[in-house]
């Protein structure tokens, strides 16, 4: 096989939850933040004490589109493990279901680019609440590590014969022995040169 793994990108190799936050409260103060609010993965207006369903996906959208694409904060300790993959010949296809908007490919492309030299292989920019199957299913039987923080994908992948690396949050527990939790990219650093 060769040295190359398949990852989400938000909440993986982007602090999506913490730049989302702050963003809000620069375009949208009148929302006041939960404490704890990354526990609230997938329910927006819940990460808000004042937000309904409908403002909650304009914010979503107009971030997801927005030029803070192009300047998003690494997460965890993505930035050290993964370059320290690539210096060593690791490769890896982001997958993400940010938008499918041309402009944000493009804004997400250099800023993995900039984070990341040298490793992105390739980058599918999914609509947004899109679900990944279709898009794993072109790298089924390929046995990749797949690098996701939701539960749901993370199972998607393992029907596709990957090995899914689910990366811990409060919000994606599980008791599926198939699904191995990590904690940080040292860890996957780790399962991946094991």
């Amino acid at each position: 096989m060769d040295k190359v793994f398949l990852t989400d990108v938000d909440d993986c190799l982007f602090a999506w939850h913490d730049a989302f936050v702050e963003w809000v409260g620069v375009h949208y103060p009148r929302f006041i933040p939960v404490s704890d609010s990354e526990w609230i993965q997938w329910e927006i207006r819940n990460k808000f004490e004042n937000m309904t369903q409908e403002e909650a996906e304009t914010c979503l959208v107009h971030f997801n589109t927005s030029a803070k694409q192009r300047f998003m904060p690494s997460k965890l300790d993505s930035e050290i493990w993964v370059n320290k993959l690539i210096k060593e010949g690791w490769k890896f296809i982001a997958i993400t279901s940010v938008s499918d908007d041309p402009d944000v490919y493009k804004l997400r492309k250099m800023r993995l680019e900039e984070l990341f030299p040298g490793g992105l292989l390739k980058l599918h920019c999914l609509p947004l609440h899109h679900g990944k199957e279709k898009c794993l299913a072109q790298y089924a039987d390929g046995e990749y590590y797949w690098v996701e923080d939701k539960l749901k994908n993370a199972l998607a992948g393992l029907s596709y014969n990957m090995k899914p690396l689910l990366i811990a949050h409060g919000y994606n527990r599980t008791e599926n022995s198939n699904i191995q939790r990590v904690k940080n990219w040292e860890e996957i650093y780790g399962i991946l040169n094991g």
